[in-house]
């Protein structure tokens, strides 16, 4: 029976002993880049061995990788990604903020009676149509006899009949032209 001595090694201890490794251990986990790319960020410095021994650790490894190469399964860098999550973030609160100050604004206003509740609007206009109505009923039925009279039965004379009324309508309708306070009874019909 032979028995397999185990290794246990921290990240910090991991290395790669050649720019070789770390571009197939690049690739291997999940990172693109091709060897001539990796050669040029070697060279610029976006990656140096370790002092002493030249080796590559995988702690610096990773921090290069993050920074400077992209994620195979997505094409972009961790912090292009990041960056666009972080943007898209700042993007959703600041819609949110100026939700939120819409909403103040309007309660501002809506306390300061800038605003009235559709029931309370749409209630004000049938109050008001229902008095317009039975305030113009009163005055046809009122001056019926005075047009007759004014026309003297003539049909011929249907004309000033007809703008008698509407001179009669346009005066209630004047009168509803300003703003006022109507008491109406709406009643059920059974």
């Amino acid at each position: 029976m032979i028995k397999k001595k185990i290794y246990r090694a921290t990240m910090s201890e991991i290395t790669f002993p050649s720019k070789i490794k770390v571009h197939r251990w690049l690739l291997d986990n999940g990172w693109q880049i091709s060897q001539s790319q990796f050669y040029d960020h070697c060279k610029d410095g976006l990656l140096r061995p370790r002092k002493g021994d030249g080796k590559y650790t995988l702690q610096s490894v990773e921090k290069y990788a993050l920074i400077n190469v992209k994620k195979a399964e997505t094409g972009a860098k961790v912090n292009d990604q990041e960056d666009k999550i972080r943007h898209e973030k700042l993007e959703i609160s600041l819609q949110r903020e100026r939700l939120a100050l819409e909403a103040d604004t309007f309660d501002k206003e809506k306390r300061h009676g800038k605003f009235v509740a559709k029931a309370d609007f749409e209630m004000a206009i049938v109050a008001r149509a229902v008095t317009f109505m039975a305030h113009l009923n009163h005055s046809i039925n009122k001056e019926a006899q005075d047009w007759i009279d004014l026309v003297e039965g003539d049909q011929q004379r249907a004309p000033e009949l007809v703008n008698a009324i509407v001179n009669t309508i346009e005066q209630r309708m004047g009168d509803f032209a300003v703003d006022a306070e109507f008491d109406v009874i709406l009643e059920a019909n059974n």
